[in-house]
């Protein structure tokens, strides 16, 4: 077999050169090597040369013709069948070519049809076989009839041989699946364009067509690749009559289709039946295959011309094709979901830390002003205290600054370094609630994820504020503990119950839904006049 980019040389044209070489061949042993001497008159002689003749007609006009092929391959099929019969009949011993014949139906049936034409198409020679057989035994003063018995044994043995390849076996190698033509989609590009320069690139087709639409749509946009440009088209209503329509050859021009049924039988029929020949219209289609793609998203079609060597082979192709057209598009906007999940993660992600350093710290800002509100009636100096809450903003900036910084930093800090820095938010917290704010640590010389270190900051942040604003606390103890695959925070406060939600309960709303974002646990307890809260969050970093 030829082979070019994935496509073999079509299998039709093999078997018409198969047939012309074994019609050659079977006419040259007959003229030098029959017994008794050659006789040109003789039966074997003429059909032999009629056969040679036909199978040269039948080779010239399908060459570059898929339609006459598969209108003509029922027909000279039957000649092959007919041929080995008469040459049963007429030849004998060495002679006979009834093996090299059968083979040759055999495989033909196999390939072309598959395993039930080949099924057919051995029982019925093997029933002339033996017929024959019986013919010339009776004409015969030798008793031959057991040679013929014998010899359709070994073709029925044969014909299961090949009908299970026709089975298991046929178009095998056509595709070259390992090709990499289809490879996993770009989110910067779009997947129809990939989609269709990959088919082309798969048939070695010169222009193509890819119309895509969204299922609640009859419109749609073409996208044309001719000449090595590409183009955009619209098209109004469906391109196909039928919405369930399976691949096609087809010829405009000729107003000509062919297409598979279920059991692999060609199905000829006019172009105008499955084509809408007005939606088609701007397309400017001439020669080629027409393959339905349909998806969870959406449907189109692709239409793929100027093909090398397109014969009926490529109709089980194209099957192919549309399915890895499909998944293509389908793993692009399985990417595209991805992606935008991930977006949305970060924007959530973003807004609660954002809510949890600059809102919390308005909302302590605005509770000192209150307090400062109060004293301005007394007359107090409220200068130090306006000074001390513009020392705070500042802090707040430069936490907002280390903010920004922690992520575009190094994936990982010391354990050590993120005690420091959550004691020295401790401190401003104190300040910033007017709160006793106690903050103690015990933990290893570990690194721990960046992304850990945010979290544990906003946290303290929001225990704090929830034990002021909503729990009326005057003392909170912050303590820090790790373990080889775990940190731990336990936040004490003096006030009372946190306000039970629908959502949560008892529990802050804010802090378990970003102890839950983290992959972490929390746990709410309350006894002797203090309420507890202990977080232990994942060190190796989120669950996913």
């Amino acid at each position: 077999m030829l082979v070019k980019r994935g496509l073999r040389l079509p299998s039709g044209r093999v078997i018409a050169i198969g047939r012309y070489m074994l019609a050659s061949l079977l006419l040259f042993a007959l003229w030098f090597d029959a017994i008794p001497q050659f006789n040109p008159l003789g039966a074997p002689f003429a059909i032999n040369s009629a056969y040679v003749v036909f199978a040269l007609i039948v080779l010239v006009i399908t060459w570059n013709n898929w339609w006459l092929d598969a209108r003509l391959a029922g027909p000279a099929h039957a000649v092959d069948i007919f041929v080995f019969t008469s040459l049963v009949f007429t030849t004998q011993g060495f002679d006979s070519p009834y093996f090299t014949l059968f083979m040759f139906v055999l495989l033909s049936s196999a390939i072309r049809w598959g395993w039930r034409a080949t099924s057919l198409t051995a029982v019925l020679l093997i029933t002339l076989y033996l017929l024959a057989g019986m013919v010339v035994s009776e004409q015969s003063t030798r008793h031959v009839l057991h040679d013929f018995v014998d010899r359709a044994g070994h073709l029925v043995i044969l014909s299961l041989v090949l009908i299970w390849f026709g089975i298991n076996q046929w178009r095998a190698g056509i595709y070259a699946r390992a090709t990499t033509s289809f490879s996993d989609p770009s989110l910067d590009e779009s997947p129809v364009e990939t989609s269709l320069r990959a088919a082309m690139d798969r048939l070695n087709a010169s222009a193509g067509i890819l119309v895509w639409r969204d299922h609640d749509r009859n419109d749609g946009e073409a996208l044309v690749a001719r000449n090595g440009t590409l183009s955009v088209v619209r098209t109004s209503g469906r391109l196909l009559q039928d919405a369930d329509a399976t691949p096609f050859l087809y010829s405009i021009e000729k107003d000509r289709t062919l297409a598979r049924d279920e059991q692999r039988n060609l199905c000829p029929a006019p172009a105008r039946s499955l084509l809408q020949q007005k939606a088609i219209a701007p397309l400017a289609l001439a020669e080629g295959i027409a393959i339905p793609i349909r998806t969870g998203a959406g449907r189109g079609e692709l239409f793929l011309e100027s093909i090398p060597n397109l014969s009926t082979d490529h109709i089980d192709l194209a099957s192919e094709i549309a399915q890895d057209v499909a998944g293509h598009i389908e793993r692009h906007a399985y990417f595209r979901a991805v992606e935008e999940s991930a977006e949305a993660r970060s924007r959530l992600a973003l807004a609660r830390d954002l809510h949890d350093s600059v809102v919390q710290f308005l909302a302590g800002a605005a509770f000192r002003l209150e307090a400062l509100k109060r004293d301005l009636v007394s007359g107090r100096d409220l200068e130090p205290e306006l000074n001390h809450l513009k020392q705070l903003m500042l802090q707040e900036q430069g936490e907002l600054r280390s903010f920004i910084a922690a992520l575009r930093s190094a994936p990982q800090i010391g354990l050590d370094e993120l005690a420091s820095d959550l004691r020295s938010l401790s401190e401003r917290l104190a300040q910033q609630w007017d709160v006793l704010c106690e903050f103690s640590s015990q933990t290893t010389d570990m690194m721990v994820p960046s992304r850990l270190h945010l979290d544990a900051q906003h946290l303290v942040r929001e225990a704090v504020a929830n034990a002021v604003r909503h729990a009326g606390a005057k003392n909170v103890t912050i303590r820090l503990r790790s373990d080889p695959d775990r940190l731990r925070l336990d936040f004490i406060n003096d006030g009372s119950r946190y306000p039970s939600s629908p959502l949560s309960g008892e529990m802050p709303r804010t802090l378990s839904e970003r102890v839950k974002l983290a992959g972490g646990a929390l746990e709410l307890s309350r006894g002797m006049g203090v309420t507890k809260i202990s977080v232990s969050l994942p060190i190796g970093g989120r669950l996913q």
